[in-house]
């Protein structure tokens, strides 16, 4: 019920979106950057404590890993954000809007799926398709077999898609039949 009273005042409808997102885009990233830091403090802390397989693998998860991770996720937290700043604008009630998240969770979960059936490797194909290259690149990380320049084009291509997607909540932000539809 403040989108009315937001566009009446006198800033442009990009410092709109921009605030939006950001305010969005930072609450994702503190979430997922805590995450990070408590794996790494919870390898530290508890990782010496493991036998066999599992000790090999937590040993090979450095402070290296855990950044390039965090790296990772900076622009995958920019698409959620983007996604969710999409779905407020067009929704025209918290209702309508948590009727469209819910099948986009199960739509997330779908790629990241794909990145754990056997046979699926991360290559450029995969690093080019969203939350998929991210899901593989942790798992290449976790085994030690991360190959450093699917890395960037990793996070070249996330970056892509979220500056695209930032880019569509504003022209659908410009809409003035979506904004004030019945």
């Amino acid at each position: 019920g403040t989108l009315e009273t937001l566009l009446l005042a006198p800033i442009p409808r990009t410092a709109l979106v921009v605030a939006k997102f950001l305010v969005l885009f930072t609450v994702g990233l503190t979430s997922a950057l805590l995450m990070v830091a408590s794996l790494g403090f919870l390898l530290t802390v508890f990782g010496n404590r493991f036998e066999g397989g599992l000790a090999m693998m937590v040993r090979s998860i450095g402070a290296p890993d855990l950044a390039m991770i965090g790296l990772m996720l900076v622009p995958t937290a920019a698409i959620f954000a983007a996604i969710l700043l999409a779905i407020s604008i067009y929704a025209k009630s918290y209702k309508e809007a948590a009727g469209m998240i819910s099948p986009l969770m199960m739509l997330v979960i779908v790629p990241i799926v794909v990145a754990m059936l056997p046979g699926v490797e991360l290559n450029w194909f995969w690093s080019m398709v969203p939350l998929t290259n991210v899901s593989l690149a942790m798992k290449e990380l976790v085994k030690g077999t991360m190959d450093y320049r699917m890395f960037w084009a990793i996070l070249l291509s996330t970056s892509f898609i979220a500056g695209a997607l930032l880019a569509w909540c504003r022209w659908w932000f410009t809409r003035e039949q979506v904004l004030f539809r019945n």
